[in-house]
């Protein structure tokens, strides 16, 4: 498989050259990590490789692979959700898919149905695609799209192969947790204990006009706030211990997955490159509300 420009973990590019040259690649794949521009990116490579036309796939050049990039391909169609926002891919959407799946493709193989940023369908929107995922037409190809895997429900990712872009956890492959990014994702979850908007501002200081510490920051607290939110099922153990038991303690479960939402939309903007300093502001203004 031809990867051009795409710069991906060597790992996954093996098994994804693997798969597709090989004619085994899963009915349904998932592609997590990175950033949603390269999720995006190797979603509309994979679907060239499927249908090209060429020896050397994808060629970029033959018929398919042009409309493809193009957007018209008859049997190729592109569902865009928003990352932390479940109900943007509406259930009608999810239940168009599933009729239009089991039409014989106009000039390919198969038909690809990609769903970009998946994190953008509800439980409601995951079990409609589930019943197509389980049973799938020899003539319908699926490629998701998010951020982490735990965006998704276990019972999708039981019918999906996932490759990661870089890190499941968004950061580039091989690179170490930002000590600073760390410590400033500790300092806002302690502040986040005296439930005062004021002094979580102020902790979040200290991501101020450093993009990729504050993407990670939001990283690192999404985990703690997970661990937090089974704490009462499965006590963590590590060093940020007395932080998860007073998370857990302080609010509860619906709170904390309500925090994590907030703040994987914030690191989808952050991708977008949304303004900076508002990014901070509805940092603290966000997690406050999720439990007033």
């Amino acid at each position: 498989m031809n990867f051009g420009k795409l710069q991906l973990n060597e790992e996954v590019k093996k098994k994804l050259a693997a798969s597709v040259d090989s004619g085994t690649l899963s009915h349904a794949v998932l592609l997590t990590g990175g950033t949603e521009k390269e999720r995006k990116d190797l979603a509309v490579l994979l679907a060239q490789a499927l249908l090209c036309e060429a020896d050397e796939k994808p060629c970029l050049k033959c018929v398919s692979c042009k409309k493809i990039k193009a957007g018209i391909h008859p049997d190729v169609s592109i569902t865009q959700g928003e990352a932390g926002k479940p109900l943007s891919i509406k259930i009608e959407t999810i239940r168009e898919i599933r009729s239009r799946a089991y039409i014989m493709p106009n000039e390919a193989p198969f038909q690809i149905f990609i769903i970009l940023e998946a994190s953008g369908m509800g439980e409601v929107q995951q079990d409609a695609l589930l019943k197509i995922l389980e049973e799938p037409p020899q003539t319908a190809r699926f490629i998701l799209t998010t951020r982490s895997r735990d965006d998704l429900r276990q019972t999708i990712l039981s019918r999906v192969t996932a490759f990661a872009v870089s890190e499941d956890s968004g950061q580039a492959a091989g690179e170490k947790e930002n000590p600073k990014a760390a410590q400033a994702a500790i300092s806002i979850l302690t502040s986040l204990l005296s439930r005062k908007e004021y002094q979580i501002i102020l902790s979040a200081g200290a991501l101020e006009k450093d993009r990729k510490r504050f993407k990670s920051a939001l990283e690192k607290m999404i985990l703690l706030l997970r661990d937090a939110a089974v704490f009462p099922y499965k006590p963590y153990v590590g060093d940020n211990e007395k932080l998860v038991a007073g998370l857990a303690g302080t609010f509860t479960q619906a709170q904390l997955l309500a925090m994590q939402d907030e703040l994987k939309t914030l690191i989808a903007d952050a991708d977008k490159n949304a303004n900076e300093n508002l990014l901070l502001t509805r940092l603290a203004m966000g997690l406050t509300a999720c439990f007033q």
